[in-house]
């Protein structure tokens, strides 16, 4: 079951100051330029003045991809969501740790992620007796977020040690980009074995956690705070979140059998019949959509990475080889094989 939510801007994603709360002593730290970083992100010390400002999501990530190459640590994003207490990401932060429980702050994050940041997708994921809690940009013109992703989950790992103390690390972590050069820290940083070239941003944990109180739960901060971010949820919304919050809940789920229009509508929270509407009224269908997303997957799998393509078809929702082989000439006009060999060379 998928308790997430999205928010897509078509022209410029934004995101607010207040997560890059702190990052001037956290660059000063390791002896980087400031304001040479700054100036290459093109973004101005002065928008971070206000929590509530909003930052161009683009330039957000390219801040932190340059204070890392700028100043030489290549962990510079791991570090500094390791670092980052909840109340410092503003309203969203407070929303989570101000409710009464680590499920109810898990569930408004979740929900009101989209008033902080967007063209992004922040979800809870069901799996047996464990729970993953999913972050991911969807915009495809950010290329490159390594520093945002490893930051994000560091924030969200401090969000749950607000119920479950300082010493709780995460069952297991995964990323989307490839393992760094110095990937070997992340493991000690989290407290939890760290897989790379993953399908998405993603901590684990167990169910049983949910049930938590969280430690700074404050009823009547929380009900200042809740009016605030619904607005800004309630303006926010594009056509486009509800395109891409389906194509990520069938990106995650390929592959395990629950890919079915109804799995899909049931883990979003909706009527199956009301999700056909809805995509009925955006032209889009839900086959096509599925089509999309096994040939993007398929694609970045056959050409970014080893994996036989056996599993490769396994992991896109295909029984047989021979199946996705099919499907995949009828993509590309070449065998995957064939596909393959051309991005080595």
């Amino acid at each position: 079951m998928s308790l997430g939510t999205t928010n897509a801007s078509a022209l410029s994603p934004k995101i607010l100051a207040a997560a890059a709360s702190g990052i001037e002593e956290l660059i000063a730290r390791h002896g980087g330029d400031i304001d040479a970083i700054f100036g290459r992100a093109t973004i101005s010390t002065d928008q971070l003045a206000s929590p509530i400002n909003e930052l161009n999501l683009t330039q957000f990530c390219a801040l932190f991809e340059e204070a890392a190459k700028q100043t030489g640590y290549d962990n510079f994003g791991l570090q500094f969501g390791q670092g980052f207490e909840p109340q410092r990401l503003g309203a969203i932060g407070y929303i989570a740790i101000t409710s009464p429980t680590l499920a109810a702050g898990l569930n408004n994050l979740v929900r009101y992620f989209p008033a902080h940041q967007d063209s992004s997708i922040l979800s809870l994921e069901e799996d047996r007796d464990l729970l993953w809690l999913t972050y991911q940009i969807l915009d495809p013109r950010i290329e490159n977020r390594r520093q945002d992703a490893e930051l994000s989950l560091g924030m969200f790992c401090n969000v749950l040690r607000n119920a479950l103390g300082p010493d709780w690390a995460p069952l297991e972590v995964h990323f989307e980009h490839g393992k760094p050069d110095g990937g070997n820290e992340h493991e000690g940083r989290f407290g939890a074995p760290t897989l790379f070239g993953q399908r998405t941003n993603a901590i684990a944990f167990r169910r049983e956690a949910l049930g938590q109180a969280m430690g700074a739960c404050d009823p009547y901060l929380f009900a200042v705070i809740e009016p605030f971010l619904a607005e800004r949820v309630a303006s926010r919304q594009a056509p486009t979140d509800l395109v891409a919050a389906l194509k990520q809940e069938i990106k995650l789920q390929l592959g395990e059998g629950s890919s079915t229009l109804r799995a899909l509508a049931r883990r979003m929270g909706v009527e199956s019949a009301e999700l056909q509407r809805r995509l009925r009224a955006l032209g889009v269908s839900y086959n096509d959509l599925m089509r999309a997303v096994r040939r993007d997957l398929a694609l970045r799998y056959v050409r970014e990475s080893d994996m036989p393509l056996t599993e490769i078809a396994l992991a896109v929702g295909y029984s047989e080889l021979s199946a996705f082989s099919r499907a995949f000439r009828a993509w590309t006009g070449v065998s995957p094989q064939r596909y393959r060999k051309g991005a080595e060379d």
